[in-house]
């Protein structure tokens, strides 16, 4: 369990500094500039979507799997006992009781999980072909902080 711990707390931490307002923060530089710049910078969107007004909307999806757990621990596994005894001889019989304990230690491995991330944005660009807004949604969308 010690070390499950310590592994969350390593997961925990080099996850820190990419959060979501910190994604936000980056999709808002956009905002104002020309679509043709994001393009040259994250690449084709994977879709793009025509508008009404002769605007459009560049879709971007980043996918991946990760999996947690698979890690084995010690863990002590104690057995109790306790019983009676009887003893016949020559010479007579006894008779008792006893109780005790034994412990060992023993390996769990927790089982893998896989969780699937996903985070899809849309840019919103008018027919100027200027970004005028943006939107996200999925469990991933996380950014460090922008420079």
């Amino acid at each position: 369990m010690k070390n499950g711990k310590i592994v969350a707390a390593i997961a925990l931490f080099l996850t820190a500094c990419a959060t979501t307002a910190n994604y936000e923060k980056v999709l808002s530089s956009w905002v104002g500039n020309n679509a043709d710049n994001l393009v040259s910078s994250w690449g084709p969107p994977e879709s793009s979507y025509p508008l009404s007004d002769g605007g459009r909307v560049l879709q971007y999806s980043n996918q991946r799997n990760i999996q947690i757990g698979g890690y084995t621990t010690t863990v002590p596994q104690t057995t109790y006992e306790n019983g009676t005894v009887n003893a016949y001889g020559n010479g007579g019989s006894a008779y008792g009781n006893y109780s005790g304990t034994s412990t060992t230690y023993v390996q769990k491995t927790t089982p893998v999980q896989n969780i699937a991330m996903q985070c899809i944005t849309r840019f919103t660009v008018n027919a100027r072909g200027v970004i005028t807004r943006w939107a996200w949604q999925g469990n991933d969308c996380r950014a460090r902080a922008p420079n």
